[in-house]
């Protein structure tokens, strides 16, 4: 099986104004998510807003992300699927799009070092 990474996309306020129990309740949702998931899975995060880039030959770092965002890229799973088609099927269960929110299906690209 080949490897997918899903990367998730979604508003800087979809948490803002949850209680504490509704943010659990989302937690468990991921948890639910993954254990169906089975063996398929292989590793996944959520992400901090706060972020650096770096850019171009001269090595540039700004802040960010920006508060004109409206998504931003707030975790990642990696998973095992036989082709994009069959991942791209699998991340239709992910919890985030409840939410509002968009998953990307990226191939992992293997090679040999």
């Amino acid at each position: 099986m080949n490897k997918y990474m899903l990367i998730l996309f979604e508003s800087s306020e979809n948490y803002a104004s949850m209680t504490p129990q509704e943010y659990q309740n989302e937690i468990n949702e991921h948890a639910k998510w993954i254990t169906e998931l089975g063996e398929r899975y292989h590793s996944g995060e959520p992400l901090e807003n706060e972020s650096y880039s770096i850019r171009g030959k001269d090595k540039i770092v700004t802040d960010g992300p920006f508060i004109e965002a409206k998504e931003l890229v707030s975790g990642f799973y990696i998973i095992h699927a036989n082709n994009l088609e069959e991942a791209t099927e699998l991340s239709k269960g992910c919890p985030i799009l409840r939410l509002g929110g968009s998953v990307e299906v990226r191939p992992v690209m293997h090679f040999e070092m």
